[in-house]
């Protein structure tokens, strides 16, 4: 296998900096790694605007792990251990109801799907893990968006692009109007507000400090006859279950 040279450099400098609690300048990482000036440079600079580092820009310049590091870092071991906790539960949702069963999180205003059961009966979806999608327009994303702060809802609602994906796409003031009642009876619902021909269900999963981490959903065809209630009391059992087992 080929080794970039640039990721591996990448790498080999947060390895260094993870172990210098104050920081290290241009000069002093460029002679640990014995790598030239300007490439560390260009590498540093790069992380940095990625926040990925934080450049101390006082008299020395240090550079230092940053927050994203941090975030990355979390979301492996929180990530390794919500895969244990919803496999089983995500399985028997997308048995019991045919459907398409997916978990997602919110990342800078968006969801990113990390996990997806498939039933026998289910009809393919075209989101596939580590993909994403708006949160306006989708029950995963306005699951989550019902159930945080005033604050970050706010915040959150800013940074959609509210994009007619469909004629159904909802607008600013409908989506206002509508995680209030998302909140009231616990889960949200994507009806072809994305694709014409699905709707979706999503509920919430909350942890141990009560906050809302992410969202289960179930993805299947429009139809008049869907039983929603049936499938939404499904689902917000599922996510009880996940909760539960994530110390709510």
């Amino acid at each position: 296998m080929k080794i970039n040279r640039t990721v591996e450099r990448t790498v080999k400098i947060l390895e260094l900096l993870s172990k210098e609690k104050n920081g290290l300048t241009v000069k002093e990482i460029t002679a640990k790694m014995k790598i030239p000036k300007t490439s560390a440079y260009d590498i540093l600079e790069t992380m940095a605007h990625l926040e990925i580092l934080e450049k101390n820009t006082g008299e020395l310049n240090l550079y230092k792990i940053g927050l994203k590091s941090f975030q990355i870092g979390n979301s492996y071991s929180r990530n390794k251990e919500i895969f244990k906790i919803i496999d089983k539960p995500m399985q028997e949702l997308a048995e019991k109801t045919g459907k398409t069963v997916f978990y997602a999180v919110e990342n800078d205003g968006e969801i990113v799907y990390i996990s997806k059961h498939e039933s026998e009966k289910a009809i393919i979806t075209t989101a596939g893990i580590g993909s994403t999608n708006p949160m306006y327009c989708t029950s995963l994303g306005k699951a989550i968006l019902a159930f945080l702060s005033p604050e970050k809802i706010e915040a959150l609602i800013a940074m959609q692009p509210f994009e007619k994906k469909t004629k159904y796409s909802l607008s600013k003031q409908d989506l206002i109007k509508e995680l209030k009642e998302i909140k009231t009876r616990g889960y949200a619902i994507d009806n072809r507000e994305i694709e014409e021909h699905m709707l979706c269900i999503g509920a919430p999963v909350f942890d141990s400090t009560k906050s809302v981490v992410g969202a289960v959903s179930i993805s299947g065809l429009f139809s008049e006859n869907r039983d929603i209630d049936k499938e939404a009391l499904a689902l917000m059992n599922t996510c009880s279950e996940i909760s539960r087992k994530l110390g709510y």
